[in-house]
């Protein structure tokens, strides 16, 4: 393994353990294999999001004034709680997806993959790592 010296300079080789030979190697940065990384290899940083499925439906009023039989009406319900029973429709889920995804690629995210584990839903993303 070469020395560097505090000038920067590389002092005298010394012989590798494992070969017994000089290892005049610079001192490159290493990948996650422990392999050298070209100058010119583009490095690249992930992000993986995962989505749950949610296929349960809103609380409704007129399945609260079922469960409570008829005691109370879906109107009455409604009015009462107004936070737990809103009526206000949702973007539909490939118009909440589309806001995610250019929400990502502002970013700089380019989705790459998109892949089941499970009931999760994972959505891979990528972009050039800033040194």
């Amino acid at each position: 393994m070469a020395t560097q010296v505090p000038d920067g300079s590389q002092g005298p080789s010394q012989p590798d353990e494992q070969t017994g030979t000089d290892n005049h190697a610079s001192l490159e940065p290493l990948d996650a294999l422990g392999n050298d990384v070209l100058p010119d290899h583009e490095l690249w940083e992930y992000c993986v999001i995962h989505v749950n499925e949610d296929t349960s439906q809103q609380p409704s009023a007129e399945v609260a004034s079922q469960k409570l039989g008829g005691s109370m009406s879906p109107d009455f319900i409604e009015r009462q709680f107004p936070n737990q029973y809103k009526r206000k429709p949702s973007p539909s889920p490939a118009e909440q997806l589309g806001r995610f995804l250019n929400k990502m690629g502002g970013k700089g995210w380019m989705l790459t993959n998109v892949t089941n584990l499970g009931p999760l839903k994972m959505y891979i993303f990528r972009r050039r790592k800033l040194s």
